[in-house]
C-alpha cells in the first residue's frame, strides 16, 4: 500500500491538490449532480493515472534523485510492467467514467490522457523538451480538468471564467516549472533538456516567478470582472503566497511549504464563486 501510495502521489499535500484540480472548475457553473460528480472523478482519476506513468518512465531519473528514489524504489518494488499495466488500466477507466457523462467531458478528459502519454513516453517525452514539458502538465493538471468539470456542470462561454482558469494555468505552469529544479541533476544525468537544465536554476526560478505574476494578473481580472475588487483582492492575495516559496532549494521543503501554499490557493478559487 505504500509503494502505491507512491507511486500515485497521493501522500499530503498532493492527494488534496489532485482534488481540488479536478473539482473547483465545476464551482464557476451553476449546476451540481450525478453527472458533474462522475465528471469530477473522471478528471480525478486521469490526473493520478499520470503519475504511475511518469514513475515508470523517469525510474532512471529517480534512482539519481535522492528526494525522489523512493518512487523508483516503489516501481521496482511492484514491478515495472505491472506499474504501466495499471496505469492504462486507470487511464481507460477514466475515459470510460468520461464517456458515461457526455461527449464534452470524453473529449476533456482524452485530451488529459494524450497529454500525459506525450508528456512521459518516447519518442515524443515532451517532459526532456523544454518549456514543452511545464505548459503540457499545466495544461493536462490544470486547465483541462478545470475546464471538463465547468462544462459538465452547465458552464457557458463566460470571458471572466476564461480569464480565472487562463491565469490558474499559468500559476500551475510556473509551479511546474519551479518544482522540477531540485531534479535538475537527475535530470541533466540522463540527458532531460528541462529549463532547469538547460538555462540553469536562476533562470527557471525568475521564469517562476514571471509566469506566477502573469496568471496572477489573468486571476485577478477575472475574478474582478466577476465578483468585484474585494473577492479579486481576495483570490489574487491566496495565489501570491506561492511566491514566498519559490527560492526553498530541496523537493521536501518545496512539498512542505510550497504545494501546501498552492494548495490553499487552489481551495480559495474554488470557495469564491461560492461565497460570493
Amino acid at each position: 500500500m505504500p509503494a502505491l501510495t507512491h507511486l500515485h502521489r497521493l501522500e499530503h499535500p498532493f492527494g488534496v491538490h489532485y482534488a481540488c484540480c479536478a473539482a473547483w472548475g465545476a464551482c464557476y457553473a451553476t449546476r451540481f449532480d450525478l453527472a458533474v460528480v462522475i465528471a469530477v472523478l473522471a478528471n480525478f482519476v486521469a490526473i493520478i493515472s499520470g503519475n504511475p506513468l511518469n514513475a515508470y518512465a523517469d525510474v532512471r531519473n529517480d534512482i539519481h534523485t535522492a528526494e525522489k528514489r523512493h518512487l523508483a524504489q516503489a516501481v521496482q518494488e511492484i514491478g515495472a510492467d505491472r506499474v504501466l499495466a495499471l496505469a492504462i488500466f486507470e487511464m481507460i477507466f477514466a475515459e470510460a467514467l468520461a464517456v458515461a457523462v457526455s461527449w464534452r467531458v470524453a473529449v476533456g478528459v482524452g485530451l488529459i490522457l494524450v497529454l500525459y502519454l506525450a508528456y512521459n513516453l518516447e519518442p515524443i517525452r515532451l517532459k526532456r523538451r523544454g518549456y514543452a514539458g511545464p505548459v503540457v502538465l499545466a495544461i493536462a493538471a490544470g486547465l483541462l480538468p478545470s475546464v471538463t468539470a465547468y462544462a459538465a456542470a452547465g458552464g457557458q462561454a463566460d470571458p471572466a471564467v476564461w480569464l480565472v482558469f487562463s491565469g490558474a494555468a499559468a500559476l500551475a505552469t510556473g509551479r511546474a516549472l519551479w518544482w522540477a529544479v531540485p531534479d535538475r541533476a537527475g535530470d541533466a544525468r540522463v540527458g532531460s533538456r528541462t529549463p532547469a537544465v538547460v538555462y540553469g536554476t536562476t533562470h527557471a526560478v525568475n521564469a517562476t516567478t514571471q509566469l506566477t505574476v502573469g496568471g496572477l494578473l489573468l486571476v485577478g481580472g477575472g475574478l474582478w470582472f466577476r465578483f468585484g475588487l474585494v473577492w479579486a483582492a481576495v483570490g489574487v492575495a491566496a495565489c501570491s503566497a506561492f511566491l514566498l516559496a519559490r527560492d526553498l532549494p530541496t523537493a521536501r521543503q518545496q512539498l512542505r511549504y510550497g504545494m501546501s501554499m498552492a494548495v490553499a490557493s487552489t481551495v480559495v478559487l474554488a470557495a469564491i464563486p461560492l461565497l460570493a
